[in-house]
């Protein structure tokens, strides 16, 4: 089924895709608008970059709990309630600033705040999609979303930026309040049975048995041991193309071209989720992982090696659509395969694997720059990313045991 078709004749999916649009320009909004504040405040590049941890800290620490929960509530609810929550947390930045300078205390406890309710949201939204759309028609609509997210986060940057030299840093975050309260009013007029047969289970038991049906399954292990040596190059990359544009290519710092760097990424993405539908099938998971790992490995490799912005930029273009092509699979696989009352459960185990890469291949790629140039933190991505690739190859089963 193609994308148009699946939009005409599913409201309940033009609805999420709605909802994921106009969250997602909030949200990418809120990821200019914050760092810009809390950087005018206090001149520190230490407690700015914290923003950035707070946001992925707490999927790990809660990220199982959170999955098995969504796999026992009604999950369209939980989706809306954790919504209004993030909307409910944002909206205090611009209420406090307009009487008084916001505490940084408080930005960070909001950023905490909406992190933690995202946790559970994305894990509400990983078990009601294929409820929503059903299983054969899971790859287009992730294919759809995908498309639809990162055309929202080329524009959202670019309209926070306008809004700070506009109205100020702190009223700019009614942008994103409002995306939140819009996407829930849209989520709310979403129909379908977005709640799974209870269990007796614990919270603890039900974590347990999503990650023994992970380790159960082959594919699954290989896909999320690939997707966190995946996310490992992806951290050096994200962590490192600043100083790649100023060290590597002799770009100004304060040069709009340094931007273009991370459209060319946005953009690869978005081709990614164009085509995506077209190419997922579940007897090509073996050929599909490897093949995009190696196209993010020869990307990353004319990153390494160009001197030219535009060979930069093509380069960054096609590894943003090869390592989201591999991200995809993964997900959508996950999705497929799992048992209805533990989707919720095994798709955060795997999102919680591929965000511990990211921050520890940032880390890392970091120290190797400092020492040898960041030239060769990107060869050593081209590495991980090759031999991943191989590894991915020999363990891939060659047909789903489910």
């Amino acid at each position: 089924m193609s994308s148009r078709e699946l939009l005409a004749g599913s409201p309940s999916f033009r609805l999420w895709v709605a909802s994921d649009v106009v969250r997602t320009i909030g949200f990418a909004v809120s990821t200019v608008v914050l760092p810009i504040l809390v950087f005018e405040r206090t001149g520190s590049p230490v407690q700015t970059g914290l923003l950035a941890a707070l946001r992925v800290v707490p999927y790990l620490a809660v990220g199982l709990l959170a999955g098995a929960i969504a796999d026992r509530v009604d999950r369209k609810r939980l989706l809306i309630a954790t919504t209004v929550v993030e909307g409910l947390a944002m909206a205090t930045i611009p209420i406090v600033d307009a009487v008084t300078p916001v505490p940084l205390a408080q930005v960070y406890a909001v950023t905490l705040v909406g992190s933690v309710a995202f946790v559970f949201a994305d894990a509400a939204a990983f078990g009601a999609l294929p409820t929503i759309v059903g299983p054969e028609r899971l790859a287009t609509a992730n294919g759809v979303l995908l498309a639809a997210v990162s055309a929202a986060m080329i524009a959202g940057p670019a309209l926070g930026s306008a809004l700070v030299a506009t109205v100020g840093a702190a009223p700019a975050v009614w942008v994103d309040v409002a995306g939140f309260a819009l996407g829930a009013a849209l989520l709310a007029g979403m129909r379908g049975e977005f709640r799974e047969p209870l269990t007796s289970t614990s919270l603890r038991a039900h974590a347990a048995a999503g990650l023994r049906f992970v380790v159960s399954d082959r594919t699954l292990c290989v896909l999320l041991v690939a997707g966190f040596a995946q996310s490992l190059a992806i951290g050096a990359v994200a962590g490192q193309l600043v100083v790649y544009a100023v060290d590597g290519l002799g770009i100004p710092e304060i040069d709009a071209r340094v931007g273009w760097l991370f459209s060319a990424g946005a953009v690869g993405t978005l081709l990614a989720g164009l085509v995506f539908g077209r190419m997922f099938a579940r007897d090509r998971v073996r050929f599909l992982t490897p093949a995009a790992l190696v196209g993010a490995a020869g990307a990353l490799a004319v990153l390494a090696d160009t001197g030219g912005l535009w060979a930069a930029a093509a380069g960054y273009l096609v590894f943003g659509l090869a390592t989201q092509v591999a991200i995809n699979t993964g997900i959508t696989y996950r999705q497929l395969v799992s048992p209805a009352e533990l989707r919720s459960s095994v798709n955060v185990i795997g999102r919680m694997v591929a965000w511990g890469g990211n921050p520890f291949g940032a880390m890392v790629a970091g120290f190797v720059a400092a020492a040898s140039g960041v030239r060769t933190a990107f060869w050593a991505g081209v590495v991980v990313l090759a031999l991943t690739a191989v590894v991915a190859a020999v363990l891939l089963p060659r047909r789903s045991v489910r």
